[in-house]
């Protein structure tokens, strides 16, 4: 007479499967979604609306004060195109939570730190396309880098605030669980950053009393690190802006892990 096998025995043991592999999936699948759903191709049309609409009615009085108003403006809009990807992280981040794909996923073997990286490079995919958008409107009118080492080095800093930026917003979304809530909270602090930063005058033009943050906010140090490099210098703002996007990489990292890691 047969036995009933104990419970637990001859059962198939579950299929692990290597965190590299469910990184690569996961960020193909938000890589495509990226395209399909036009985000690389708003991506690229943001920073050249935003680069025209400051650039034509500010063009001729900033002329007028010497100073190349297509070499100037062009890091501020590298600096919004990063905010703006930012915007869609926070916004991507919050869907997935809201939606059930985070609890999806929560249910299977994978580990917090996956889903946050799988995130990241759609969201790269998004950075890169905003920028190359911001880099062919401002060179249509008539920016320049004055050589390629420097170029490079612009790239890799826009794209390293980018991803500061944007870690921390996915952080955001996935806690808030609300795509609308995050972006709403994102927007005002990157308006007031941008719009109080030396990106469009400089600070001699803003009244005394708030030089002194124009001149030294992180958006403003950003900016003149990336207008040092454009024209091959290795300015000193380099090293402030340097400083500010490790800290936000590493408090971002820090919250968005955690962030998915408590997610329901």
């Amino acid at each position: 007479m047969n036995q009933a096998a104990p419970v637990g025995m001859n059962q198939p043991a579950p299929i692990r499967v290597p965190a590299g592999m469910q990184w690569t999936a996961l960020s193909e699948r938000g890589i495509r979604a990226a395209f399909r759903e036009g985000d690389v191709i708003l991506a690229i049309g943001a920073p050249v609306a935003f680069y025209i609409c400051f650039y034509i009615p500010l063009r001729k009085s900033m002329s007028a004060a010497g100073i190349d108003f297509a070499q100037y403006l062009l890091p501020l809009i590298a600096v919004y195109a990063m905010f703006f990807t930012a915007m869609f992280a926070g916004d991507r981040a919050g869907r997935e939570v809201a939606g059930g794909m985070a609890t999806r996923l929560r249910s299977l073997p994978v580990r917090s730190w996956v889903p946050v990286a799988a995130r990241m490079s759609a969201n790269l995919v998004r950075g890169c396309a905003a920028l190359l958008g911001a880099l062919v409107v401002g060179s249509l009118f008539g920016f320049r880098f004055h050589d390629s080492v420097t170029a490079a080095v612009f790239v890799l800093v826009s794209l390293a605030f980018g991803a500061a930026v944007v870690i921390g917003a996915d952080a955001l979304g996935t806690a808030t669980r609300n795509p609308e809530l995050g972006a709403t909270v994102l927007f005002v602090p990157q308006l007031l950053l941008v719009m109080t930063s030396t990106g469009f005058v400089p600070a001699e033009g803003f009244p005394g009393w708030i030089q002194p943050w124009a001149r030294n906010q992180p958006v403003s140090q950003l900016t003149a690190a990336l207008r040092g490099l454009a024209e091959g210098e290795y300015p000193a703002e380099l090293g402030v802006a340097a400083l500010w996007i490790a800290g936000l990489l590493a408090v971002g990292a820090v919250l968005a892990i955690r962030a998915e890691g408590r997610r329901a």
